[in-house]
């Protein structure tokens, strides 16, 4: 585990942050004690991993974890608000930019997890005979949604990967709406309302109808993100976010990434 500061520089785009607005997933906190042992704060399109870690550290030491999962918007709002979360695992490590903005003190240590990856979701058989290019979701016709760059990590990172390709303002004034979350990404794929989306990999895995979409790889080199977990001084479970955070960085944990999608570099 490393010093955050050392290895997390606040990234140019910190400012949309800042500005986060519009609807996010309702939050849900997994039924737990009164006086859990730890309090996780997890974004959505990383929580499937993370739960199964969890069950497995349960399961192991008898503790009792409280998970709470949204979005980056309300998730980053609480931690301040509340000052309650031991630890803090968003999509990627760009939601972490206002905290370190606002307060750099609130994180003490981090763990790498492995890449997020974004992909294209598409309908089934690629009806579009789409490539791969970014280029697509520059033109109207093909039908193009994406994630809310103002309340997600998703459709922020989006933001990134377009800009990165000078394709920021072409797209947003090619797409057809934006959506609060993964799950209507895929959704409106699935019932033909769309087609085209960016998503994370993880967030295709784990997606209950994913077998009625597709996935194209974007041709780009800018399309992976470094996910993060962080360890909070707002918390009361030092000891045990701590032991929790070297769980993360383990071989097994690290495995269970890998399944959905969240991999190390080779």
């Amino acid at each position: 585990m490393e010093k955050w500061l050392t290895h997390f520089p606040i990234m140019l785009f910190s400012f949309l942050i800042f500005f986060f607005s519009g609807a996010c997933n309702t939050a849900k906190e997994t039924d737990k004690e009164e006086d859990p042992d730890m309090i996780i704060y997890c974004e959505n399109g990383i929580l499937a991993p993370v739960l199964e870690i969890v069950q497995e550290y349960e399961d192991s030491t008898g503790l009792n974890i409280s998970i709470q999962n949204d979005c980056a918007r309300n998730l980053i709002n609480l931690i301040h608000y509340r000052r309650e979360a031991d630890i803090f695992i968003p999509d990627s490590r760009e939601a972490l930019n206002k905290i370190l903005a606002a307060s750099p003190e609130m994180i003490s240590d981090s763990v790498y997890l492995g890449n997020q990856t974004l992909v294209f979701i598409i309908p089934r058989k690629n009806p579009l005979k789409l490539s791969g290019a970014l280029e697509s979701l520059t033109t109207p016709e093909n039908g193009i949604i994406l994630a809310n760059p103002e309340s997600s990590t998703l459709g922020f990172s989006s933001g990134i990967l377009l800009r990165k390709h000078l394709l920021y303002d072409q797209v947003m004034n090619s797409v057809l709406f934006l959506t609060v979350d993964s799950r209507s990404l895929v959704r409106n794929i699935a019932s033909n309302h769309a087609s085209l989306a960016i998503a994370w990999e993880s967030d295709y895995l784990t997606n209950s109808i994913r077998t009625q979409v597709d996935t194209l790889s974007i041709q780009s080199p800018h399309k992976s993100f470094p996910a993060v977990a962080v360890l909070l001084n707002t918390g009361s479970h030092k000891k045990n976010a701590l032991q929790f955070l070297s769980i993360l960085n383990q071989e097994n944990a690290r495995k269970i990434f890998e399944k959905y999608g969240i991999r190390q570099p080779i």
